[in-house]
Protein backbone atom coordinates (compact mmCIF):
# COMPACT_ATOMS: atom_id res chain seq x y z
CA UNK A 1 0.00 0.00 0.00
CA UNK A 2 2.96 2.63 1.07
CA UNK A 3 6.27 2.13 -1.24
CA UNK A 4 9.41 1.42 0.78
CA UNK A 5 12.37 0.96 -0.73
CA UNK A 6 13.78 -0.76 2.33
CA UNK A 7 11.39 -3.96 1.19
CA UNK A 8 10.74 -4.84 -2.61
CA UNK A 9 10.69 -7.71 -4.46
CA UNK A 10 10.90 -8.65 -8.04
CA UNK A 11 10.61 -11.71 -9.87
CA UNK A 12 9.29 -13.93 -7.42
CA UNK A 13 6.63 -15.48 -9.75
CA UNK A 14 9.12 -17.02 -11.78
CA UNK A 15 7.75 -15.91 -14.60
CA UNK A 16 4.17 -17.07 -14.69
CA UNK A 17 1.37 -15.10 -14.58
CA UNK A 18 -1.46 -15.83 -12.27
CA UNK A 19 -4.06 -18.48 -13.83
CA UNK A 20 -7.66 -18.70 -13.58
CA UNK A 21 -7.64 -21.93 -11.44
CA UNK A 22 -4.88 -21.25 -9.36
CA UNK A 23 -5.95 -18.88 -6.31
CA UNK A 24 -9.39 -21.13 -6.07
CA UNK A 25 -7.71 -24.16 -5.91
CA UNK A 26 -4.22 -23.12 -3.86
CA UNK A 27 -6.91 -21.66 -1.10
CA UNK A 28 -8.58 -24.89 -0.79
CA UNK A 29 -5.13 -26.62 -0.76
CA UNK A 30 -4.65 -24.40 1.92
CA UNK A 31 -8.12 -24.94 3.78
CA UNK A 32 -7.23 -28.78 3.76
CA UNK A 33 -3.65 -28.77 4.94
CA UNK A 34 -2.00 -25.10 5.41
CA UNK A 35 1.81 -26.62 4.94
CA UNK A 36 0.74 -28.30 1.36
CA UNK A 37 2.42 -25.35 -0.35
CA UNK A 38 5.67 -26.21 1.58
CA UNK A 39 5.73 -30.04 0.53
CA UNK A 40 6.48 -29.75 -3.32
CA UNK A 41 5.83 -33.38 -4.07
CA UNK A 42 2.22 -33.48 -2.39
CA UNK A 43 1.50 -30.03 -3.68
CA UNK A 44 2.63 -31.06 -7.28
CA UNK A 45 -0.07 -34.04 -6.80
CA UNK A 46 -2.60 -31.71 -4.99
CA UNK A 47 -2.58 -28.89 -7.42
CA UNK A 48 -1.94 -30.73 -10.75
CA UNK A 49 1.44 -28.69 -11.92
CA UNK A 50 5.23 -28.94 -11.77
CA UNK A 51 7.15 -27.66 -9.00
CA UNK A 52 7.96 -23.92 -10.36
CA UNK A 53 3.90 -23.46 -10.85
CA UNK A 54 4.09 -24.50 -7.16
CA UNK A 55 6.12 -21.73 -6.20
CA UNK A 56 4.29 -19.51 -8.24
CA UNK A 57 1.09 -20.73 -7.23
CA UNK A 58 2.02 -19.43 -3.72
CA UNK A 59 3.75 -16.39 -4.34
CA UNK A 60 -0.02 -15.36 -5.77
CA UNK A 61 -1.90 -16.80 -3.00
CA UNK A 62 0.50 -14.47 -0.77
CA UNK A 63 0.95 -11.36 -3.19
CA UNK A 64 -3.38 -11.15 -3.44
CA UNK A 65 -3.47 -11.49 0.78
CA UNK A 66 -5.85 -14.77 0.05
CA UNK A 67 -3.11 -15.98 2.23
CA UNK A 68 -1.24 -15.23 5.37
CA UNK A 69 2.20 -14.76 3.91
CA UNK A 70 4.04 -14.79 7.53
CA UNK A 71 3.85 -17.04 10.03
CA UNK A 72 1.56 -20.30 9.94
CA UNK A 73 0.04 -20.15 6.32
CA UNK A 74 -3.71 -19.59 6.88
CA UNK A 75 -6.08 -18.27 4.85
CA UNK A 76 -6.69 -14.63 5.49
CA UNK A 77 -10.74 -13.17 6.07
CA UNK A 78 -10.57 -11.41 2.93
CA UNK A 79 -9.79 -15.04 1.31
CA UNK A 80 -12.39 -16.64 3.30
CA UNK A 81 -14.99 -14.52 1.94
CA UNK A 82 -14.16 -14.05 -1.42
CA UNK A 83 -13.81 -18.27 -2.20
CA UNK A 84 -16.48 -19.48 0.42
CA UNK A 85 -17.88 -21.98 -1.71
CA UNK A 86 -21.59 -20.96 -0.64
CA UNK A 87 -21.70 -17.15 -0.32
CA UNK A 88 -18.40 -16.07 -2.14
CA UNK A 89 -17.11 -16.65 -6.05
CA UNK A 90 -14.88 -19.44 -6.09
CA UNK A 91 -14.89 -19.92 -9.45
CA UNK A 92 -13.79 -16.23 -10.27
CA UNK A 93 -17.31 -15.60 -12.13
CA UNK A 94 -17.87 -12.00 -10.89
CA UNK A 95 -16.03 -8.92 -12.34
CA UNK A 96 -15.99 -7.40 -9.25
CA UNK A 97 -14.21 -10.56 -7.78
CA UNK A 98 -11.22 -10.15 -10.85
CA UNK A 99 -10.97 -5.94 -10.06
CA UNK A 100 -10.66 -6.58 -6.44
CA UNK A 101 -7.90 -9.40 -7.22
CA UNK A 102 -5.96 -6.65 -9.51
CA UNK A 103 -6.69 -3.97 -7.11
CA UNK A 104 -4.90 -6.38 -4.31
CA UNK A 105 -1.77 -7.43 -6.42
CA UNK A 106 -1.22 -3.57 -8.21
CA UNK A 107 -1.50 -1.67 -4.56
CA UNK A 108 1.48 -4.36 -2.88
CA UNK A 109 4.08 -2.39 -3.28
CA UNK A 110 6.38 -5.03 -0.62
CA UNK A 111 5.41 -7.99 -2.80
CA UNK A 112 5.05 -6.56 -6.38
CA UNK A 113 7.09 -3.99 -6.22
CA UNK A 114 7.16 -3.94 -10.50
CA UNK A 115 3.79 -4.30 -10.71
CA UNK A 116 3.08 -1.29 -8.27
CA UNK A 117 5.88 0.43 -10.05
CA UNK A 118 3.89 -0.10 -13.48
CA UNK A 119 -0.03 1.11 -12.29
CA UNK A 120 1.20 3.55 -9.89
CA UNK A 121 4.14 5.32 -11.12
CA UNK A 122 4.41 4.35 -15.25
CA UNK A 123 2.08 7.33 -16.64
CA UNK A 124 2.92 6.86 -20.25
CA UNK A 125 -0.57 5.64 -22.24
CA UNK A 126 2.00 3.77 -24.87
CA UNK A 127 4.98 1.74 -24.56
CA UNK A 128 6.89 -1.02 -25.93
CA UNK A 129 8.44 -3.95 -23.86
CA UNK A 130 12.16 -2.28 -23.80
CA UNK A 131 10.59 1.33 -22.91
CA UNK A 132 8.84 -0.58 -19.68
CA UNK A 133 12.39 -2.14 -18.88
CA UNK A 134 14.24 1.26 -19.25
CA UNK A 135 11.26 2.65 -17.09
CA UNK A 136 11.42 0.50 -14.11
CA UNK A 137 15.45 0.32 -14.54
CA UNK A 138 15.57 3.89 -13.86
CA UNK A 139 12.86 3.64 -11.18
CA UNK A 140 14.86 0.72 -9.17
CA UNK A 141 18.13 2.73 -9.75
CA UNK A 142 16.99 6.50 -8.83
CA UNK A 143 13.91 5.95 -7.02
CA UNK A 144 14.89 2.64 -4.97
CA UNK A 145 18.60 3.33 -4.81
CA UNK A 146 18.98 -0.40 -5.62
CA UNK A 147 22.19 0.03 -8.59
CA UNK A 148 22.50 -4.19 -7.95
CA UNK A 149 19.29 -5.19 -9.14
CA UNK A 150 19.56 -7.62 -11.99
CA UNK A 151 17.97 -6.81 -15.32
CA UNK A 152 17.09 -10.46 -16.03
CA UNK A 153 14.85 -10.21 -13.00
CA UNK A 154 13.25 -6.57 -13.71
CA UNK A 155 12.93 -8.05 -17.52
CA UNK A 156 10.38 -10.98 -15.79
CA UNK A 157 8.31 -8.61 -13.99
CA UNK A 158 7.72 -7.02 -17.68
CA UNK A 159 7.17 -9.85 -19.68
CA UNK A 160 5.05 -11.16 -16.86
CA UNK A 161 2.88 -8.17 -16.23
CA UNK A 162 2.35 -8.05 -19.85
CA UNK A 163 1.64 -11.20 -20.19
CA UNK A 164 -0.48 -11.38 -17.49
CA UNK A 165 -2.85 -8.08 -18.66
CA UNK A 166 -2.71 -7.76 -22.55
CA UNK A 167 -4.00 -10.48 -24.67
CA UNK A 168 -2.41 -10.47 -27.90
CA UNK A 169 -4.01 -11.35 -31.12
CA UNK A 170 -2.93 -14.72 -32.17
CA UNK A 171 -1.27 -15.63 -29.48
CA UNK A 172 -1.91 -18.57 -28.74
CA UNK A 173 0.25 -19.74 -25.57
CA UNK A 174 -1.07 -20.33 -21.96
CA UNK A 175 -0.46 -17.07 -20.64
CA UNK A 176 -4.21 -15.79 -22.42
CA UNK A 177 -5.67 -18.34 -19.12
CA UNK A 178 -4.73 -15.24 -17.01
CA UNK A 179 -8.14 -14.07 -15.58
CA UNK A 180 -6.54 -10.38 -15.49
CA UNK A 181 -6.49 -9.74 -19.15
CA UNK A 182 -10.33 -9.50 -19.42
CA UNK A 183 -10.17 -6.12 -17.54
CA UNK A 184 -8.79 -4.22 -20.32
CA UNK A 185 -6.32 -2.61 -18.73
CA UNK A 186 -3.29 -3.48 -20.99
CA UNK A 187 -4.01 -3.81 -24.79
CA UNK A 188 -2.07 -4.87 -27.71
CA UNK A 189 -1.05 -1.37 -29.88
CA UNK A 190 0.36 -2.39 -33.56
CA UNK A 191 1.95 1.09 -33.54
CA UNK A 192 4.14 0.85 -29.91
CA UNK A 193 3.53 -2.42 -28.46
CA UNK A 194 1.03 -1.95 -25.79
CA UNK A 195 -1.48 1.39 -24.45
CA UNK A 196 -3.03 1.65 -21.19
CA UNK A 197 -5.15 4.10 -21.43
CA UNK A 198 -7.12 5.92 -18.54
CA UNK A 199 -10.77 6.27 -19.54
CA UNK A 200 -14.21 7.12 -17.80
CA UNK A 201 -14.54 2.34 -17.67
CA UNK A 202 -17.71 2.56 -17.06
CA UNK A 203 -17.94 -1.25 -16.32
CA UNK A 204 -15.70 -0.92 -13.58
CA UNK A 205 -17.45 -2.45 -10.37
CA UNK A 206 -18.43 0.19 -8.17
CA UNK A 207 -17.73 -2.13 -5.48
CA UNK A 208 -14.08 -2.80 -6.04
CA UNK A 209 -13.65 0.79 -6.16
CA UNK A 210 -15.62 1.37 -2.71
CA UNK A 211 -13.25 -2.15 -1.17
CA UNK A 212 -10.05 0.39 -2.49
CA UNK A 213 -10.53 3.55 -0.99
CA UNK A 214 -11.61 2.03 2.16
CA UNK A 215 -8.43 -0.07 2.37
CA UNK A 216 -6.68 3.62 1.68
CA UNK A 217 -8.49 4.83 4.96
CA UNK A 218 -7.73 1.78 6.76
CA UNK A 219 -4.16 2.58 5.83
CA UNK A 220 -4.16 5.56 7.61
CA UNK A 221 -6.61 5.47 10.35
CA UNK A 222 -5.09 8.88 11.86
CA UNK A 223 -6.45 10.28 8.72
CA UNK A 224 -9.89 11.47 8.35
CA UNK A 225 -9.83 12.56 4.82
CA UNK A 226 -6.79 11.53 2.13
CA UNK A 227 -6.29 14.19 -1.21
CA UNK A 228 -8.30 13.54 -4.14
CA UNK A 229 -4.93 14.09 -6.31
CA UNK A 230 -3.19 10.93 -4.13
CA UNK A 231 -6.56 8.67 -4.91
CA UNK A 232 -6.33 9.72 -8.86
CA UNK A 233 -2.58 9.36 -9.64
CA UNK A 234 -0.49 8.09 -6.85
CA UNK A 235 2.15 10.35 -6.68
CA UNK A 236 3.16 10.31 -3.28
CA UNK A 237 4.06 6.70 -3.07
CA UNK A 238 0.50 5.20 -1.98
CA UNK A 239 -1.43 3.03 -3.81
CA UNK A 240 -3.73 4.87 -5.85
CA UNK A 241 -7.60 3.61 -6.83
CA UNK A 242 -7.40 6.18 -9.83
CA UNK A 243 -3.85 4.80 -11.32
CA UNK A 244 -4.58 1.28 -10.26
CA UNK A 245 -7.77 1.11 -11.92
CA UNK A 246 -6.55 3.29 -15.09
CA UNK A 247 -9.62 6.25 -14.48
CA UNK A 248 -9.68 9.49 -15.94
CA UNK A 249 -10.22 12.26 -13.52
CA UNK A 250 -13.77 12.51 -14.71
CA UNK A 251 -14.43 8.53 -14.86
CA UNK A 252 -13.36 8.82 -11.06
CA UNK A 253 -15.25 11.37 -10.13
CA UNK A 254 -18.26 10.07 -12.22
CA UNK A 255 -17.62 6.80 -9.43
CA UNK A 256 -17.16 9.17 -6.25
CA UNK A 257 -20.48 10.46 -7.37
CA UNK A 258 -22.43 6.58 -7.89
CA UNK A 259 -20.78 5.60 -4.79
CA UNK A 260 -21.35 8.69 -2.39
CA UNK A 261 -25.13 9.15 -3.71
CA UNK A 262 -26.29 5.76 -4.70
CA UNK A 263 -25.05 2.71 -4.04
CA UNK A 264 -23.32 3.24 -0.88
CA UNK A 265 -24.55 6.94 1.10
CA UNK A 266 -23.04 7.83 3.88
CA UNK A 267 -19.32 6.35 3.12
CA UNK A 268 -17.83 9.34 1.83
CA UNK A 269 -17.92 12.73 1.36
CA UNK A 270 -16.22 15.41 -1.08
CA UNK A 271 -15.05 19.03 0.09
CA UNK A 272 -12.85 21.76 -0.82
CA UNK A 273 -10.20 22.33 1.96
CA UNK A 274 -8.23 25.84 1.88
CA UNK A 275 -8.37 24.90 -2.18
CA UNK A 276 -7.64 20.88 -1.87
CA UNK A 277 -10.12 18.64 -3.05
CA UNK A 278 -10.32 15.82 -0.66
CA UNK A 279 -12.21 12.62 0.03
CA UNK A 280 -13.35 12.19 3.76
CA UNK A 281 -14.48 9.13 5.32
CA UNK A 282 -18.08 9.14 6.28
CA UNK A 283 -19.53 7.45 9.55
CA UNK A 284 -21.18 4.69 8.14
CA UNK A 285 -17.47 3.51 6.35
CA UNK A 286 -17.10 -0.19 6.78
CA UNK A 287 -14.05 -1.79 6.88
CA UNK A 288 -12.46 -3.50 3.32
CA UNK A 289 -13.74 -6.84 4.47
CA UNK A 290 -17.28 -5.85 5.54
CA UNK A 291 -17.62 -4.25 2.16
CA UNK A 292 -16.50 -7.53 0.42
CA UNK A 293 -19.13 -9.69 2.72
CA UNK A 294 -21.60 -7.78 2.46
CA UNK A 295 -21.47 -8.01 -1.50
CA UNK A 296 -21.04 -11.53 -1.63
CA UNK A 297 -24.26 -11.90 0.07
CA UNK A 298 -26.87 -9.77 -1.37
CA UNK A 299 -25.52 -10.80 -4.81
Amino acid sequence: MQLDSRSTSFGRHETFPLRYGWLPKGFEAIQHDPHVLQKPEAAMVTLGVGRNMVNAIQYWLQTTGIVESSGEPQATDIGKIMFDSHRGDPYLEDDTTLWVIHWLIASNATQATGFFWFFNRYAAPRFSDKELLEGLTEFVKNTLQQKKRSQNTLKSDISTITRMYAAMPGRTDEHLDSPLADLGLIEADPHSGYRSLRTNRPFLPVTALHFALSQRFAAEPEQPALPVRSLLYGDDGKASPGAIFRLSESGFMEKLEQLMSTSYPGCYELRDTAGVNQLYRGSELPDPQSILEHYYRSS
